[in-house]
Protein backbone atom coordinates (compact mmCIF):
# COMPACT_ATOMS: atom_id res chain seq x y z
CA UNK A 1 0.00 0.00 0.00
CA UNK A 2 3.36 2.60 0.92
CA UNK A 3 4.73 1.95 -2.62
CA UNK A 4 0.44 2.44 -4.13
CA UNK A 5 0.72 5.84 -2.48
CA UNK A 6 4.21 6.69 -3.50
CA UNK A 7 3.38 6.24 -6.70
CA UNK A 8 -0.17 7.83 -6.57
CA UNK A 9 2.27 11.12 -4.91
CA UNK A 10 4.36 11.06 -7.65
CA UNK A 11 1.79 11.24 -10.50
CA UNK A 12 -0.28 13.79 -8.87
CA UNK A 13 2.99 15.88 -8.22
CA UNK A 14 4.45 15.59 -12.07
CA UNK A 15 2.18 13.66 -14.01
CA UNK A 16 4.23 13.73 -17.33
CA UNK A 17 7.50 12.87 -16.13
CA UNK A 18 5.75 9.84 -13.35
CA UNK A 19 4.13 9.17 -16.96
CA UNK A 20 7.73 9.17 -18.74
CA UNK A 21 9.10 6.96 -16.21
CA UNK A 22 6.70 4.51 -15.98
CA UNK A 23 6.67 4.10 -19.72
CA UNK A 24 10.63 3.07 -19.69
CA UNK A 25 10.23 0.24 -16.99
CA UNK A 26 8.72 -3.03 -17.51
CA UNK A 27 5.94 -3.08 -15.39
CA UNK A 28 3.24 -1.03 -17.32
CA UNK A 29 3.91 -3.06 -20.44
CA UNK A 30 3.86 -6.40 -18.84
CA UNK A 31 0.08 -5.51 -16.93
CA UNK A 32 -0.95 -5.10 -20.29
CA UNK A 33 0.73 -7.48 -21.50
CA UNK A 34 -0.73 -10.10 -19.11
CA UNK A 35 -4.12 -8.42 -18.70
CA UNK A 36 -4.79 -9.21 -22.40
CA UNK A 37 -3.43 -13.29 -21.73
CA UNK A 38 -6.05 -13.01 -19.08
CA UNK A 39 -9.32 -11.95 -20.85
CA UNK A 40 -7.86 -14.44 -24.08
CA UNK A 41 -7.84 -17.23 -21.27
CA UNK A 42 -11.04 -16.45 -19.95
CA UNK A 43 -12.54 -16.49 -23.31
CA UNK A 44 -11.32 -20.01 -24.40
CA UNK A 45 -11.25 -21.45 -20.40
CA UNK A 46 -14.79 -20.15 -18.72
CA UNK A 47 -16.82 -19.21 -21.64
CA UNK A 48 -15.92 -21.64 -24.03
CA UNK A 49 -14.97 -24.67 -22.20
CA UNK A 50 -16.71 -24.02 -18.89
CA UNK A 51 -20.02 -22.70 -20.15
CA UNK A 52 -19.76 -24.43 -23.81
CA UNK A 53 -20.51 -21.14 -25.44
CA UNK A 54 -19.07 -21.07 -29.26
CA UNK A 55 -17.38 -18.34 -30.44
CA UNK A 56 -18.45 -16.06 -33.43
CA UNK A 57 -16.94 -14.24 -35.88
CA UNK A 58 -16.87 -11.05 -34.29
CA UNK A 59 -15.62 -13.22 -31.12
CA UNK A 60 -12.92 -14.63 -33.09
CA UNK A 61 -11.37 -11.31 -34.41
CA UNK A 62 -11.63 -9.87 -31.01
CA UNK A 63 -8.93 -12.55 -29.82
CA UNK A 64 -6.92 -11.12 -32.91
CA UNK A 65 -6.82 -8.53 -31.51
CA UNK A 66 -6.02 -9.53 -27.80
CA UNK A 67 -3.28 -11.20 -29.20
CA UNK A 68 -2.23 -8.65 -30.74
CA UNK A 69 -1.61 -6.83 -27.51
CA UNK A 70 -0.16 -9.53 -26.47
CA UNK A 71 2.28 -9.38 -29.07
CA UNK A 72 2.99 -5.77 -28.52
CA UNK A 73 3.31 -6.10 -25.43
CA UNK A 74 6.13 -8.43 -25.59
CA UNK A 75 8.04 -6.55 -28.39
CA UNK A 76 8.21 -3.74 -25.67
CA UNK A 77 9.31 -5.63 -22.89
CA UNK A 78 12.56 -6.81 -24.92
CA UNK A 79 13.56 -3.71 -24.06
CA UNK A 80 11.13 -0.75 -23.03
CA UNK A 81 13.82 1.85 -23.65
CA UNK A 82 14.30 1.08 -27.21
CA UNK A 83 12.53 3.46 -29.41
CA UNK A 84 12.34 1.62 -32.93
CA UNK A 85 11.28 -1.44 -30.25
CA UNK A 86 8.68 1.10 -28.93
CA UNK A 87 7.49 2.09 -31.98
CA UNK A 88 6.40 -1.14 -33.21
CA UNK A 89 5.17 -2.46 -30.16
CA UNK A 90 2.87 0.74 -29.76
CA UNK A 91 1.98 1.40 -33.51
CA UNK A 92 0.69 -2.83 -32.85
CA UNK A 93 -1.01 -1.70 -29.77
CA UNK A 94 -3.01 0.92 -30.89
CA UNK A 95 -4.40 -0.70 -34.03
CA UNK A 96 -5.31 -3.92 -31.67
CA UNK A 97 -6.98 -1.09 -29.32
CA UNK A 98 -8.62 0.26 -32.03
CA UNK A 99 -10.01 -2.70 -33.72
CA UNK A 100 -11.34 -4.63 -31.04
CA UNK A 101 -13.01 -1.41 -29.96
CA UNK A 102 -14.60 -0.88 -33.23
CA UNK A 103 -15.53 -4.93 -32.90
CA UNK A 104 -16.75 -5.29 -29.61
CA UNK A 105 -19.10 -2.09 -30.34
CA UNK A 106 -20.58 -4.64 -33.70
CA UNK A 107 -20.46 -7.33 -31.22
CA UNK A 108 -23.04 -5.13 -28.47
CA UNK A 109 -25.67 -4.21 -31.33
CA UNK A 110 -25.97 -7.17 -32.83
CA UNK A 111 -26.52 -8.78 -29.21
CA UNK A 112 -28.87 -6.07 -28.70
CA UNK A 113 -30.77 -6.87 -32.02
CA UNK A 114 -30.62 -10.57 -31.31
CA UNK A 115 -32.22 -10.02 -27.33
CA UNK A 116 -35.20 -7.32 -28.26
CA UNK A 117 -38.56 -8.00 -26.96
CA UNK A 118 -40.60 -7.54 -30.04
CA UNK A 119 -44.02 -7.01 -30.24
CA UNK A 120 -46.91 -6.45 -32.26
CA UNK A 121 -46.40 -2.52 -32.10
CA UNK A 122 -43.21 -2.76 -32.89
CA UNK A 123 -40.98 -2.38 -35.85
CA UNK A 124 -37.84 -4.37 -35.23
CA UNK A 125 -35.94 -2.69 -38.26
CA UNK A 126 -36.44 0.33 -36.62
CA UNK A 127 -35.56 -0.73 -33.05
CA UNK A 128 -32.45 -2.86 -34.43
CA UNK A 129 -31.06 -0.15 -36.80
CA UNK A 130 -28.47 -1.91 -38.80
CA UNK A 131 -27.32 -4.73 -36.48
CA UNK A 132 -31.19 -6.11 -37.27
CA UNK A 133 -29.72 -7.75 -40.87
CA UNK A 134 -26.26 -8.50 -39.90
CA UNK A 135 -24.65 -12.04 -40.05
CA UNK A 136 -21.62 -14.10 -38.61
CA UNK A 137 -19.64 -16.09 -40.96
CA UNK A 138 -18.44 -19.30 -40.96
CA UNK A 139 -15.42 -18.01 -42.87
CA UNK A 140 -13.77 -15.29 -40.88
CA UNK A 141 -11.21 -13.10 -42.85
CA UNK A 142 -8.51 -12.16 -40.66
CA UNK A 143 -5.91 -9.02 -41.52
CA UNK A 144 -2.68 -9.79 -43.83
CA UNK A 145 -5.19 -13.19 -44.86
CA UNK A 146 -3.88 -14.82 -42.16
CA UNK A 147 -5.80 -18.46 -42.16
CA UNK A 148 -5.49 -18.32 -38.20
CA UNK A 149 -8.65 -20.43 -38.14
CA UNK A 150 -6.86 -23.01 -39.87
CA UNK A 151 -3.89 -23.22 -37.86
CA UNK A 152 -5.43 -22.55 -34.77
CA UNK A 153 -9.09 -23.90 -34.88
CA UNK A 154 -10.33 -24.03 -31.53
CA UNK A 155 -9.44 -20.49 -30.76
CA UNK A 156 -9.76 -18.65 -34.28
CA UNK A 157 -12.58 -20.83 -35.86
CA UNK A 158 -15.84 -19.19 -35.33
CA UNK A 159 -18.77 -22.51 -34.68
CA UNK A 160 -21.45 -20.13 -33.08
CA UNK A 161 -23.42 -17.43 -34.02
CA UNK A 162 -23.28 -13.36 -32.82
CA UNK A 163 -25.50 -12.26 -30.21
CA UNK A 164 -26.21 -16.05 -29.54
CA UNK A 165 -25.25 -15.86 -26.15
CA UNK A 166 -27.68 -15.32 -23.12
CA UNK A 167 -24.84 -14.76 -20.34
CA UNK A 168 -24.32 -11.35 -18.75
CA UNK A 169 -23.19 -9.89 -15.36
CA UNK A 170 -24.39 -7.35 -13.30
CA UNK A 171 -26.74 -6.40 -16.36
CA UNK A 172 -24.13 -6.68 -18.93
CA UNK A 173 -23.21 -9.23 -21.66
CA UNK A 174 -19.47 -9.99 -23.17
CA UNK A 175 -19.99 -7.63 -25.40
CA UNK A 176 -19.66 -4.61 -22.83
CA UNK A 177 -17.46 -5.94 -20.54
CA UNK A 178 -15.28 -5.83 -24.33
CA UNK A 179 -16.01 -2.68 -24.37
CA UNK A 180 -15.02 -1.56 -20.63
CA UNK A 181 -11.66 -3.52 -21.10
CA UNK A 182 -10.52 -1.54 -24.23
CA UNK A 183 -11.66 1.45 -22.86
CA UNK A 184 -9.20 0.90 -19.86
CA UNK A 185 -6.23 -0.11 -22.27
CA UNK A 186 -6.94 2.65 -24.47
CA UNK A 187 -6.40 5.08 -20.98
CA UNK A 188 -3.12 3.31 -20.12
CA UNK A 189 -1.95 2.93 -23.94
CA UNK A 190 -2.77 7.10 -24.35
CA UNK A 191 -0.86 7.84 -20.97
CA UNK A 192 2.15 5.39 -21.69
CA UNK A 193 2.57 7.37 -25.21
CA UNK A 194 2.35 10.66 -23.22
CA UNK A 195 5.03 9.64 -21.43
CA UNK A 196 6.99 8.48 -23.98
CA UNK A 197 6.97 11.83 -26.33
CA UNK A 198 7.82 13.59 -23.33
CA UNK A 199 11.05 10.84 -23.08
CA UNK A 200 11.53 11.53 -27.06
CA UNK A 201 11.04 15.66 -26.81
CA UNK A 202 13.20 15.52 -24.21
CA UNK A 203 15.76 13.94 -26.11
CA UNK A 204 15.47 16.12 -28.89
CA UNK A 205 15.68 19.41 -26.49
CA UNK A 206 18.50 18.02 -25.03
CA UNK A 207 20.27 17.93 -28.62
CA UNK A 208 19.65 20.82 -29.50
CA UNK A 209 21.22 22.56 -26.74
CA UNK A 210 24.41 21.05 -27.81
Amino acid sequence: MTVFNSLIKDFTQAPVPTLARWQEGRVLWAVMLFAAVFLLLSAMGYFQVFLGMAPCELCVYIRFSQCCIVIAGAIILINPRNHILKAIGVVLAVYAVAQGMDWSIKLMHIHDAAHLVVDESMDFFAEAGSAAGSACSTEPRFPLGLPLDKWLPFEFAPTGGCGEDDWSLLGMNMAHYCIIAYTVFAIGLTAAIVGWLAVLLGHKSAKSRI
